[in-house]
């Protein structure tokens, strides 16, 4: 064998092991993206309906004449949207049904009573897309819910702790015992994801599309959560400690922990969101720090110390205004 020839077949070699190690690190990748995206923990498909909280606030009045509504055809939906689908404007949107952002269906009696509380601040646009959007989906999944709107109108830094602990009050003060916490800006793509607390807490934003619908960590709550009211009252709400971006989720989700609370998800096919454009807010540098300490006062910060007075409740055609100045 000459000698060039030896050369090319080492090059040859070493180029071949060059291109195997490419593949195997772009499988690797590959494998660890999808790991995110699929397999996350979930309900089984089949047992969700027996794991749905069945309860309705007392204030609504049913009729026997009625048939109880029916939710097997909703969880079995396979119609979703895509992202860029979804509009950026609606116009010539219809509220029929719709009183102070409440709606029941009119044919059956529903199973699920749902408040849907949103915090809230100089998000005009994404609120004007939220609106109509969430109206047109629910109003489809027939259940009772009403859409509690709570802004926070002074110029002090954004805290959604004390928003989220300040509607609930006000949604038990309305016997609802399921909450769902949306932000405004996610929109739920899938049919299937029905909106309706479980008997575990359920993190119902698994799957984002701006975060390639990858469950970034485990114990991520933030997003949209249904939580029953018991268990909101149980571990005493939102920290008020957490101001601007950041934080509260997670240290709510501690509480949810040490209570024994599991958070429960639907499989990604049902838990699918997109994200709307906004500025970003100004993230919390004290964040990491806050949530150490507020393990060790969870039982005094929260629910049982919100400033409930500071707000004012005004009814609109399509929510239920809550003002707040802190």
């Amino acid at each position: 064998m000459s000698k060039w020839s030896l050369i090319n077949r080492l090059l040859q070699l070493r180029v071949n092991t060059c291109v195997c190690a490419i593949v195997c690190l772009i499988a690797l990748v590959q494998f660890f993206i999808s790991y995110g995206v699929y397999n996350y923990s979930h309900l089984a498909p089949e047992v969700i309906d027996s794991q749905l909280y069945k309860q309705i606030t007392p204030k609504l009045h049913l009729q026997k004449t009625k048939p109880d509504c029916k939710y097997d055809e909703i969880l079995n939906n396979k119609e979703t949207v895509d992202p860029w689908e979804v509009p950026k404007k609606i116009e010539h949107f219809s509220a029929k049904g719709v009183d102070n952002g409440s709606f029941v269906p009119a044919h059956c009696n529903p199973l699920f009573s749902v408040a849907v509380l949103v915090t809230y601040r100089n998000r005009q646009k994404q609120l004007d897309v939220f609106l109509p959007y969430m109206h047109n989906f629910l109003r489809k999944q027939n259940i009772h819910y009403k859409i509690y709107l709570i802004e926070q109108q002074d110029n002090k830094p954004f805290n959604k702790g004390v928003l989220y602990n300040i509607g609930v009050k006000q949604a038990i003060n309305d016997k609802f015992p399921c909450l769902i916490l949306h932000d405004v800006d996610l929109l739920p793509l899938d049919a299937s994801n029905l909106y309706a607390c479980t008997n575990d807490p359920r993190h119902m934003s698994a799957s984002i599309d701006k975060l390639r619908y990858v469950l970034i960590y485990d114990f991520l709550v933030g997003g949209v959560l249904a939580i029953r009211a018991d268990q909101y009252v149980a571990v005493n709400g939102f920290s008020s400690k957490f101001v601007g971006w950041g934080g509260e989720d997670d240290n709510f989700a501690y509480r949810l922990s040490s209570h024994n609370l599991n958070v429960v998800r639907f499989p990604r096919e049902m838990s699918r969101y997109t994200m709307l454009l906004h500025r970003p807010e100004s993230k919390n540098s004290q964040r990491y720090n806050l949530i150490t300490e507020n393990e060790q006062i969870a039982s005094v910060d929260g629910l049982s110390a919100v400033p409930y007075h500071h707000s004012r409740v005004k009814n609109h055609k399509m929510f239920t205004l809550i003002q707040v100045n802190l």
